[in-house]
């Protein structure tokens, strides 16, 4: 973007309900800098809720401000908020451009929209989201990705779930992955015998596939291998508490909740492998976290996993746990694909760059706003 751009006044509305930041959260903190450095003439204001002190602490600074508003935290109320209070907000504001970096509902905006889309899992997996709800919000999502002029997909498999599932207008929707952080290279000293999972417990996480697949390895077990999964709470939370109780190998897995980013940092730097069956991803960013870190992967051969992982990972079926523990033994015991798929994750990295993206998403937003 030259010098000579003329400025482009964004109103980026980042509201949600999590106040310790989660995956849209993460990709907008991620793309910010990014997407100012790209094009230097945008003017972007911030609008976030009190309880995200995470974007509250964002500091301003040239062509960057922010804005706390004051929705409902409930989903049901802030639905309709964002529909009404927050429409009504940004006519005033008149912004050349709304970007809405997840599925937000804006019918009544005066102007154009560039909407972000994850995932379509209240299409793919409604019972994460109990079915009367999932219900409701997948004619929401409908009608949000109907208003917005152009659809922001991180992974071609989103994009075809979107026209597929959400009835997308193809021709609105363009595919920008989201980037990898950058290499942060292991001490020399060997990787100590575990296996690292890290995501919110839910049932769509494919956690009780793992459990099982780790409890029936004699290998690992001989070993001493342990498994840790790392993450908060979610609707399978009490079923894998329960299952990791009467489990055979109950004392070499580990449940330690949500973690601090400095002991996160220190599993991804120390685990033998990271293991991620999922079921259901919109992209998986987790995996280019852990590559960075020099953990080798094994992800399911499911949903946008295989395109985010390429050949630099071990890929098994869905919901297989037998082929599951293959894979985590013959990590285990090879020290020679050890090597080969964390070299090969360091290099898998360079197919995504945050520069690139919001490179690419600033070029979105200025052809949307003309």
């Amino acid at each position: 973007m030259t010098a000579a751009a003329r400025p482009l006044r964004v109103l980026v509305n980042a509201i949600n309900d999590n106040a310790v930041p989660r995956g849209p959260d993460r990709y907008l903190l991620e793309l910010l800098p990014h997407l100012l450095t790209a094009d230097p003439a945008l003017q972007v204001t911030l609008c976030h809720a009190p309880w995200q002190s995470v974007l509250a602490a964002l500091p301003e600074g040239r062509g960057f401000s922010r804005r706390c508003l004051a929705p409902p935290r409930r989903p049901a109320p802030r639905l309709i908020w964002q529909a009404t209070q927050f429409v009504r907000f940004a006519n005033r504001q008149q912004p050349d451009v709304v970007f809405l970096p997840n599925l937000i509902w804006t019918p009544g905006l005066a102007g154009p929209a560039v909407m972000t889309v994850h995932d379509l899992l209240h299409f793919r997996a409604p019972e994460k989201f109990g079915k009367a709800k999932a219900a409701l919000l997948r004619r929401v999502i409908r009608r949000a990705m109907a208003r917005a002029e152009r659809l922001v997909a991180v992974s071609d498999f989103t994009a075809r779930d979107a026209v597929a599932l959400g009835g997308a207008d193809p021709t609105r929707m363009v595919t920008i992955p989201e980037g990898g952080p950058p290499h942060r290279p292991r001490a020399g000293d060997p990787p100590e015998k575990f296996f690292l999972f890290v995501g919110k417990i839910e049932r769509t996480k494919g956690v009780m596939t793992l459990i099982t697949a780790f409890e029936s390895s004699r290998k690992l077990a001989h070993a001493g291998y342990r498994l840790i999964i790392a993450g908060p709470p979610g609707n399978a939370m009490s079923e894998v508490t329960a299952r990791v109780a009467r489990s055979p190998a109950r004392d070499r897995i580990l449940l330690p909740g949500f973690i601090s980013e400095a002991e996160l940092e220190r599993l991804y730097l120390t685990c033998r492998g990271f293991a991620f069956p999922s079921e259901a991803e919109g992209f998986g960013l987790v995996l280019l976290e852990a590559m960075a870190r020099g953990a080798p992967v094994i992800a399911a051969r499911a949903t946008a996993l295989p395109e985010v992982v390429g050949n630099a990972g071990l890929l098994v079926p869905s919901g297989d746990d037998r082929e599951l523990r293959q894979a985590m033994e013959r990590l285990a015991e090879d020290d020679t694909l050890f090597d080969a798929l964390q070299r090969a994750g360091y290099d898998r990295l360079d197919a995504f760059d945050w520069a690139e993206t919001g490179r690419r998403m600033a070029r979105i937003l200025r052809e949307v706003a003309a």
